[in-house]
């Protein structure tokens, strides 16, 4: 009877040491088992500017972050430079989990959703189309983070500002590398607005101004100088042209920090339909928000009113 009592206690010690180690080897590392955070991922641009391109267009066929593809995205292609003052194009959704993304790419096809070539163009005033790159996986430097227990959404900023060159009459992509630099990633609840109002845009002589908002300490006077990729203020962070009509301008998801913003004034003096840098702009507020140094936070906006006193260096 004492043998069968023991046989019997040693089935159910073996038994709960075959459970434990049963849940001990389900357990992947930290995290395993929370559930994700829900993503939406969109995309977004800061605008080209030049009298004659009517548009610009890619075509993405594939998005993904932490190595995990964007869920129900088919091969779309969008009219990027559309998605200025905030608009965002949405890409698709994924659950992950909280903390900073390790690794975004954007894959960009060499023809379009529909299967025509060229995917990736610029769109001339005259109806003609210019291909700007065929096909390549783009690895975005940036880092977003994903908050816990709160639906995340992550814009990525494909800046044609600093991602177009154009020499002669040919536009094209800058290097693979230079537009992994280009490209940010941030969570919208971490990201603020600037958006402020020029009063006398005529001050600036130019065809197009355009406001530079810039990390505070980031910004030096040879911005304004192209780099070996052809592109000027290669380091500001994101860019807003003023407009002509009510010297209105919006500078979108920000994220939260300290920041300068600089004015630079454009011509287009030879009539070829391409701007050409003038000056840089000196501009002062009417309040007490200083334009070298103002904080963003997040889910809030930084409002100005700025007035243009001249031309810096004139």
């Amino acid at each position: 009877m004492l043998f069968k009592n023991l046989s019997r206690l040693g089935l159910l010690l073996g038994l709960v040491l075959f459970v434990s180690c049963s849940e001990d080897d389900s357990v992947e590392g930290p995290g395993a088992g929370e559930e994700g955070n829900s993503t939406a991922v969109y995309i977004t641009d800061s605008p080209v500017d030049e009298a004659n391109v009517e548009a610009v267009f890619i075509t993405v066929s594939e998005v993904k972050v932490n190595g995990k593809a964007v869920e129900g995205f088919n091969t779309t292609t969008i009219e990027i430079s559309s998605l200025t003052k905030g608009k965002t194009e949405l890409l698709g959704s994924l659950d992950l989990q909280a903390g900073t993304t390790s690794d975004i790419s954007l894959t960009l096809a060499d023809t379009d959703a529909t299967g025509n070539g060229p995917g990736n163009y610029v769109l001339l005033s005259g109806g003609a189309k210019e291909e700007l790159g065929g096909t390549m996986e783009l690895n975005i430097n940036d880092q977003a983070e994903i908050v816990e227990n709160t639906e995340n959404e992550l814009v990525l900023d494909f800046d044609l500002r600093k991602s177009l060159k154009h020499e002669g009459d040919d536009y094209s992509f800058v290097s693979e590398s230079q537009l992994e630099s280009n490209l940010r990633a941030v969570n919208t609840i971490k990201t603020g607005v600037v958006t402020g109002t020029v009063d006398n845009t005529s001050e600036a002589d130019g065809d197009v101004v355009v406001a530079y908002a810039y990390k505070k300490g980031t910004f030096s006077e040879a911005e304004s100088n192209a780099n070996g990729e052809g592109v000027a203020f290669a380091n500001a962070v994101s860019s807003s042209a003023v407009s002509q009509s009510n010297g209105e301008f919006e500078i979108h998801f920000l994220e939260e920090g300290d920041y300068e913003l600089h004015f630079a004034s454009y011509s287009d003096d030879d009539s070829d339909g391409k701007l050409e840098f003038s000056s840089m702009v000196e501009a002062n507020t009417a309040s007490s928000i200083d334009l070298s140094g103002f904080t963003v936070e997040a889910n809030s906006e930084v409002n100005l009113n700025i007035s243009f006193t001249g031309l810096l260096g004139l």
